[in-house]
C-alpha cells in the first residue's frame, strides 16, 4: 500500500477479507480534494452531483459498496475519464485512478464480489 493518506479500494465482501490483499487502488486525499474543488462539492450543500458517491467518501472511514453502487462507481469513473482528459498532472493522475478503479470494479462484478474502501 502507498504511504499516502486516503482510501484503498479492494475486492472483497467484508473488511476482514481484504486484510491481507496486496492489490488495491489508492484514492489519496490530494486527488479527492482536487475533484471536490473542481466539482464544487463544498459549495453545493445537500445538492447531489454526478461524482458524489466517490468524492463524498470519508478518507478515514470504511465503506462496503453494493453491486448497484459498484455499477455507479464504474459510471462515475467513466465520466471522470471523459471529463478530465487534460494533460496536466492532476488530469493524468485522476484519469489513471479512474481507469484502475473501473478495472477493479469490473473484476469484482465478474467474481461476484463487492468493493471495500478502507480509509487510513
Amino acid at each position: 500500500m502507498d504511504n499516502d493518506v486516503g482510501l484503498d479500494f479492494f475486492i472483497g465482501n467484508t473488511i476482514k477479507e481484504t486484510q491481507y490483499l496486496e492489490e488495491s487502488v489508492k484514492f489519496n486525499e490530494e486527488l479527492q480534494g482536487y475533484l471536490q474543488i473542481k466539482e464544487e462539492y463544498g459549495k453545493r450543500y445537500m445538492k447531489k452531483g454526478p461524482f458524489d458517491l466517490l468524492i463524498g467518501l470519508d478518507q478515514y472511514g470504511d465503506k462496503i459498496f453494493s453491486t448497484q453502487e459498484i455499477n455507479q462507481l464504474v459510471n462515475i469513473c467513466e465520466g471522470i475519464v471523459i471529463k478530465y482528459k487534460t494533460n496536466d498532472l492532476y488530469g493524468q493522475k485522476i484519469k489513471q485512478f479512474a481507469e484502475k478503479l473501473i478495472k477493479l470494479c469490473k473484476e469484482a462484478l465478474l467474481k461476484n464480489k463487492l468493493i471495500v474502501a478502507i480509509g487510513d
